[in-house]
């Protein structure tokens, strides 16, 4: 792993050669294969001094509540040893009482061209209560400081995603390997849990368009709110639907019991990837 540069607001690395676990049935690199190696390298920007890692240290936890992720179909592209390295990069956004905003970067590291560009916001909760907690003063007064990005990002909450009656429904089983360090599924499972609905529905004849295995579309954005945690060996129940205006977006909501704890809507290429036409960076 090559660091380009690192401090504690902004944290670039090489992502080397990327292994099969990232492709999925199809041997494509997937969405919720890019979302991993998003949540893998921000790890080690943290051990790299971004700034979050000091939030870790005053033992405090952190919760991401949204996420807006654009992605290049170019990046869905089928596994081969002639796949080049991708750049990382993580950059600090901004910072309020509670939660804090940054973003993440995949580029080609040759031409600069952005793969996928995530914006996400993460709340500090409070280990007993489950609830926002304000960011110690410490953490305000000297991140405030930071040089923040030009643009606000996630400023506006998404509405409300409610499943029509004729939604589709699966239901899914969490796993104690779903698990993260807060102890609730982590919130990259929720990815997959939504783009396995998605194949089953497609499967299913239930979308427009749509007749085939989802993993040979593209995923062109994600919109996502995390409202609530889920434990392991729970039942969760999936839904999801086509808009009625743009066959493009699929919805999603996911329930535990009768509370839903998660939504998005998901952008998808209306054309097929075939190795031939997916262009080798």
């Amino acid at each position: 792993m090559q660091s380009k540069l690192a401090s504690e607001q902004q944290v670039e690395m090489m992502v080397p050669h990327l292994t099969a676990s990232y492709y999925d049935r199809t041997d494509h690199f997937s969405a919720h294969g890019i979302i991993c190696v998003l949540a893998e390298y921000f790890i080690e920007a943290e051990a790299m001094g971004f700034f979050t890692a000091r939030l870790a240290q005053e033992n405090m936890r952190t919760f991401t509540v949204q996420e807006n992720i654009v992605y290049s179909p170019k990046l869905h592209r089928k596994a081969s040893k002639k796949n080049g390295d991708l750049l990382h990069r993580v950059f600090f956004a901004s910072i309020g009482q509670t939660s804090y905003a940054f973003t993440q970067d995949l580029l080609d590291p040759s031409s600069k061209e952005q793969l996928v560009h995530l914006e996400s916001k993460v709340v500090n909760i409070d280990p007993e209560t489950r609830r926002p907690s304000k960011l110690p003063s410490w953490v305000t007064e000297r991140f405030s400081n930071f040089e923040k990005i030009d643009k606000p990002i996630l400023s506006t909450r998404q509405e409300d995603i409610i499943p029509p009656h004729d939604a589709f429904k699966t239901v899914t089983r969490t796993r104690p390997s779903d698990m993260d360090s807060n102890f609730h599924v982590n919130f990259s499972v929720f990815y997959r849990f939504c783009t396995d609905c998605a194949t089953e529905a497609s499967l299913a004849g239930h979308y427009r368009h749509f007749k085939d295995d989802m993993c040979w579309f593209p995923v062109l954005e994600t919109k996502a709110t995390f409202l609530g945690e889920a434990p392991a060996s729970v039942m969760l129940d999936v839904y999801s639907w086509q808009d009625t205006d743009h066959e493009q977006r699929l919805y999603f909501a996911i329930y535990r019991k009768n509370e839903r704890i998660f939504q998005a809507s998901f952008l998808y290429s209306l054309v097929k990837s075939t190795q031939q036409s997916i262009s080798k960076m």
